[in-house]
């Protein structure tokens, strides 16, 4: 029996750790890439392939993958997990920053898929998972960056997934709500302020106490493995839908911004962040 290749990007904490786990323990040769050496030793040392690599490095990806290619016959199926966030008003979120995030949430994304695709058309058959988040979905005063990657993520998987089924190949795309890898904690909550003069001073320690609260708030959030288990479906489905919101929480902001006006949800949202 023919191994099967899995490659998961950002394997070395959260979700992308835990799928990577799951896939080796269903049999699949998993190629788990990130960019912690201690961690991906810790990988390398329960039987994966781990190898490091900085997803926006399109060079990097196009030899790993090609060596894939060569040695296993391509990628079955990629999981598509690295990212990180920016919390920031957006009038002081320096474009440097901005870019940084859309390299690696959005761009790097379409590039990983861009590059498996062709062996996955050629066997007539694959499954793409893109970890996007149900930010994609809805926006929030101080994590407007984030938000903006997100939404990219979800009309990027969306728009391939109907360009790519005629070959064979699935695209599914995860929408999980907040979950306790430390990720909220340290990527959204908001930056300390600059200084007294600062406009947003006070705006930026009310998100950074809430964003904190939220992350440790286990009845809004799920864990890794969660989230890793929704992408175990998502793989072994016969014919997947396009997304999936995971956990409850996720399923209830979706729904309640789907309800309520703009102008509602704002006042929603605000709520504990003004003055």
């Amino acid at each position: 029996m023919t191994t099967r290749i899995a490659l998961v990007t950002g394997a070395t904490s959260g979700i992308g750790e835990a799928t990577a786990h799951r896939l080796h323990a269903r049999g699949y040769r998993v190629i788990a890439t990130g960019r912690n050496p201690d961690a991906l030793e810790r990988l390398a040392a329960r039987g994966l392939d781990a190898r490091s690599l900085d997803v926006t490095d399109e060079d990097a990806v196009d030899r790993l993958v090609e060596s894939i290619d060569a040695d296993h016959g391509g990628v079955e199926v990629l999981v598509n997990s690295a990212g990180f966030g920016l919390a920031s008003p957006l009038e002081q979120a320096a474009l440097a920053d901005v870019r940084d995030v859309f390299e690696a949430n959005v761009f790097a994304v379409l590039h990983l898929c861009q590059a498996v695709l062709p062996s996955m058309r050629a066997r007539g058959g694959g499954r793409i998972v893109n970890v996007g988040s149900t930010g994609g979905r809805f926006t929030s005063p101080g994590a407007g960056v984030y938000h903006m990657t997100k939404y990219g993520v979800e009309a990027l998987s969306l728009a391939l997934a109907a360009e790519v089924k005629p070959f064979g190949v699935r695209v599914v795309l995860l929408e999980p709500t907040g979950v306790r890898t430390g990720f909220s904690a340290a990527q959204l909550g908001a930056r300390p302020a600059d200084g007294s003069d600062d406009p947003y001073r006070d705006f930026k320690r009310r998100y950074a106490e809430t964003t904190h609260a939220l992350a440790e708030n286990r009845a809004v959030t799920i864990s890794a493995d969660t989230v890793a288990r929704a992408v175990m479906r998502a793989i072994d489905a016969r014919n997947p839908k396009a997304r999936y919101v995971v956990g409850a929480s996720g399923h209830a902001t979706v729904l309640a911004r789907r309800l309520l006006s703009d102008r509602m949800w704002d006042e929603v949202t605000m709520r504990g962040l003004r003055p």
